[in-house]
């Protein structure tokens, strides 16, 4: 813990609150504060303040506090690099993650798995099965979140076990894993509908109900961006017959995903 004077610990969350992007290395200051809600709030306000990629002293400082001693903290460390830092994939983050994967916290353990799912480390997998296949049967959102990230077809019919029982938010999330881990692809319904939209846009055509199948789309890019090309790709495959909307498909949000992925 750094041993040089520390504010109270209200005015560092109102520090904290206010920070922007110039304020970045305040805000690391603030990961070494003796309050653990400091610590906490700090690590949780990086995310806004920095673009990418992410400066390399700043993730080592969230890494650090991935082994604090505060289960909270420990939980949002994680959460920032498996979740809002995705993209950056060192094998210190990794290691780091990896270390959480039997924490006393189940929200940490939960966490950094998600977070070694996105990353596609093989240490997910086992893990990943196990959460899904608890002999009580159940189950904890981010375990399939992190199914749908390592999109294993494996995983499947293990997913299909757990379809039910969500609020609507989450049911969509789980309609996305189960999507991601079909051996037989996302389904032409979603595929078919995104090809529908882009003829409708380019024949200026209302979206009408082609619109849901983006929806269902953007989901499973939420959890596995990856996957972007493929889709892109697969989509493309159904408008070869219309240049317009081939056209539109090639300039989509579908089509920034795929580029975004390729790019990292």
């Amino acid at each position: 813990m750094d041993s040089r004077p520390q504010p109270d610990p209200d005015e560092a969350l109102h520090t904290i609150e206010g920070a922007g992007p110039p304020d970045v290395d305040v805000v690391v200051a603030l990961l070494a504060h003796p309050a653990a809600r400091v610590r906490s709030a700090a690590v949780m306000q990086l995310p806004l303040l920095v673009g990418e990629p992410v400066p390399a002293g700043v993730v080592a400082a969230v890494v650090a506090l991935t082994s604090d001693e505060d289960a909270r903290v420990r939980d949002h460390a994680c959460f920032v690099l498996g979740q809002q830092w995705r993209e950056v994939d060192t094998p210190a983050v990794r290691e780091a993650l990896a270390a959480r994967l039997d924490d006393a916290d189940q929200d940490a353990r939960d966490e950094a798995l998600l977070g070694l799912a996105h990353r596609q480390d093989e240490r997910a997998l086992p893990r990943v099965r196990a959460a899904l296949a608890r002999p009580d049967g159940s189950v904890r959102l981010l375990a399939l979140l992190a199914a749908g990230a390592l999109g294993d077809p494996s995983l499947h019919p293990l997913v299909l076990g757990h379809l039910e029982g969500w609020d609507e938010d989450a049911a969509a999330q789980v309609d996305a894993v189960r999507r991601l881990t079909d051996p037989a692809g996302p389904g032409g319904d979603v595929l078919d509908g995104v090809a529908e939209l882009s003829r409708r846009r380019a024949h200026g055509r209302p979206d009408g109900a082609a619109l849901a199948a983006w929806t269902t789309m953007a989901a499973m890019l939420d959890i596995a961006p990856g996957r972007a090309p493929a889709l892109h790709e697969q989509v493309l495959a159904r408008l070869g017959d219309d240049p317009g909307a081939t056209a539109d498909a090639r300039a989509s949000a579908l089509a920034q995903h795929a580029d975004e992925a390729r790019a990292r």
